[in-house]
């Protein structure tokens, strides 16, 4: 049987998997990302991890999804937020060197994006959107079964759409970005504000169902936020589906899809609402892994 080592490659951590053709995960390993180190020591670190997953079956290649701005052609990643130092480092001929594997790189958020397309809640989907929620907010946009890529592979940088012209400061140098107010880091940076407590996502979530009046203000801000960000995609792209995906999603979000769904009424034309789902991801936090996978498996 074929298979495939898909790499989900984060600012904080890194995950690889050894997949095969349907989609099953036969083995998998994650580790810190040592990103002070610096990019070398991140590929020497990738390049271990992925020897871990591949044991002694052989691959067909290897998929790796990165947060970008990135070029798919030159396998390089261009200088990204969460990713400091890796100025024009061409990550992925580096891990062909490293692990004698053709090497497929992509956005991290385009593979999840594939994932959801072949293996989850998005098979069988023309026109559907995936926001990824974790260290910041990562998108994916497919249009009649087509993802938008854009002139330089820089399209669906979602999470630095502009919620607030004189907002936070985000590391991409703008103001008021989406992820400064909608990602998992800033949904858990909400709750230290409200609390005075670090709390992860998983706690925030027993703490509104336990009726705490300051985690119930934190869920109707974030849900407006959010619905305003998701909004002005669904009127811009029109999609049947907007997939929520990412850490977030696996620790009790899931009810955040129709508090949005709910919310976005007065925000977008009733033609787009007609017939559009939002939902959460139904690959628990795999979909980042299986689709670099499957970069290589639609490269065969």
């Amino acid at each position: 049987m074929p298979y495939a080592i898909g790499v989900d490659l984060g600012g904080t951590n890194m995950r690889a998997a050894l997949v095969d053709e349907h989609g099953k995960i036969c083995a998998q390993a994650r580790k810190k990302t040592p990103v002070q180190e610096g990019p070398e020591a991140t590929a020497q670190a990738m390049a271990l991890l992925v020897n871990d997953v591949r044991g002694s079956e052989i691959a067909l290649g290897l998929g790796i999804g990165s947060p970008g701005p990135l070029s798919r052609s030159e396998k390089m990643i261009f200088q990204t937020a969460n990713l400091p130092g890796f100025d024009r480092f061409p990550l992925g001929y580096r891990l062909q060197e490293l692990t004698g594997l053709n090497v497929f790189l992509d956005n991290d958020a385009k593979c999840a994006t594939y994932g959801e397309a072949i293996f989850g809640r998005a098979k069988g989907r023309k026109n559907f959107i995936l926001l990824t929620f974790g260290t910041g907010v990562g998108g994916g946009i497919v249009v009649e079964n087509r993802m938008i890529y854009g002139k330089s592979d820089g399209a669906c940088e979602v999470g630095h759409l502009t919620l607030y012209p004189e907002g936070k400061l985000c590391k991409c140098g703008n103001r008021g970005c989406m992820e400064q107010y909608v990602s998992a880091t800033a949904f858990k940076a909400r709750a230290f504000a409200k609390c005075g407590q670090e709390l992860g996502g998983k706690e925030i979530f027993e703490a509104f169902n336990r009726g705490q009046k300051w985690a119930d203000e934190l869920m109707r801000e974030f849900t407006v936020d959010l619905a305003i960000a998701t909004a002005s995609l669904v009127n811009i792209f029109d999609p049947e589906l907007v997939v929520f995906g990412g850490g977030l999603f696996t620790t009790g979000g899931g009810p955040l899809c129709g508090w949005v769904q709910a919310s976005i009424g007065d925000r977008c034309f009733k033609s787009s609402q007609k017939g559009l789902e939002i939902a959460a991801s139904t690959l628990s936090g795999d979909a980042g892994v299986l689709g670099a996978a499957s970069l290589v498996f639609r490269a065969e």
